[in-house]
């Protein structure tokens, strides 16, 4: 029973040092990866129009002359920094490709090569390969001159929060690349910046007077006298900027108390951003506007929908068909769209 005790042994020990083994290959003749697509001089502008057009990356297989899983890795990186300065796109077994959309890469490598938003870089792309985590070996790099694309949103650091750009609120991008719009709530008397990202090593828009913007980080911020709702436009373009105070919310038109003479005030809701109201409508036109003026107004997307979304400055109004006690919500925080919405419930 010992004999056979001291070779179950010996046999459990052998298959243990077996399986310790088994992962220390030796590797032969190392061929690298050799990207077939993307072609070397490239040139990637992103645009709004274009941003889901997708960058495809192909390779052929690396070989380390014997069986093994190959990870590959796709790493871009800033021309003449030898992958210095780089960001890693993909990490991908036994695959020979690879696709990401133009808006995603504008993300990634703005984010993760601190590029400048708008401006023509040349980087440089490659496949790295290996097995268990060693034996890396490199394709030959390609060039990309890429074109960034400002982010589709300002962040709105200030002393009301410390001048934090990575929890400050943002507003989003128009039409347009270089337009901007939302509301925003400042909880205290002050100023503030536009920043192009959440940090300030990007560029940062501060007040050139007379209602414009300048992009000398050195400059002060653009004040304003109250704490409260606020709609705020930019164009980093044109460097221009508008900050209008929201005082006051409220309805209009023939369905209203007020008629087309005055408007009638809705509540602060329980999200910044919102405004409600409930209250009787007689059967006539209703919308939107601030301030008791017509500066900031709202007509609806469809005059005979009783929700949907708001048009800035917009002549139509939804059309009120049945006399009775509504509730009215408005939500300009673009929280859940990119636009503005309102909603009108019979109660």
């Amino acid at each position: 029973m010992k004999k056979i005790f001291i070779i179950a042994a010996v046999l459990s020990f052998a298959l243990l040092q077996a399986c310790k083994k088994d992962k220390l290959v030796t590797v032969g003749t190392i061929t690298a990866p050799v990207i077939s697509s993307p072609a070397d001089g490239t040139a990637i502008a992103v645009t709004v129009a274009d941003s889901a057009q997708t960058l495809n990356v192909t390779w052929s297989s690396a070989s380390y002359g014997v069986s093994a899983v190959v990870n590959y890795f796709v790493q871009v990186g800033v021309d003449g920094t030898s992958f210095k300065t780089s960001t890693t796109l993909a990490n991908l077994t036994q695959k020979n490709a690879f696709s990401i959309s133009y808006n995603n890469l504008n993300n990634e490598l703005i984010s993760g090569l601190n590029l400048a938003p708008n401006s023509t870089t040349n980087l440089q792309l490659r496949v790295g390969s290996a097995i268990y985590g060693k034996d890396t070996t490199y394709s030959a790099p390609v060039k990309i001159a890429f074109t960034s694309l400002q982010l589709n949103q300002l962040w709105l650091p200030g002393s009301y929060q410390n001048y934090t750009p990575s929890t400050a609120p943002t507003i989003q991008g128009l039409t347009t690349p270089t337009q901007y719009e939302g509301y925003a709530y400042f909880s205290a008397a002050g100023n503030f910046k536009f920043t192009s990202a959440p940090d300030y090593n990007h560029i940062n828009y501060g007040d050139g007077g007379n209602g414009k913007l300048t992009t000398d980080g050195n400059a002060g911020g653009i004040g304003y006298a109250n704490a409260g709702e606020y709609l705020l436009d930019a164009d980093i373009q044109a460097l221009t900027y508008s900050v209008v105070y929201i005082q006051t919310m409220g309805i209009i038109g023939t369905a209203t108390a007020g008629q087309w003479n005055s408007s009638t005030a809705m509540t602060v809701g329980s999200k910044q951003g919102t405004w409600t109201i409930k209250t009787a409508l007689a059967a006539g036109a209703l919308k939107f506007r601030a301030n008791d003026g017509w500066d900031v107004n709202y007509g609806p997307g469809d005059s005979n929908a009783l929700a949907g979304t708001l048009i800035f400055n917009d002549p139509g109004a939804i059309n009120i068909t049945t006399a009775g006690t509504y509730t009215i919500t408005i939500d300009m925080t673009k929280s859940a769209s990119k636009t503005y919405t309102y909603t009108v419930t019979q109660d």
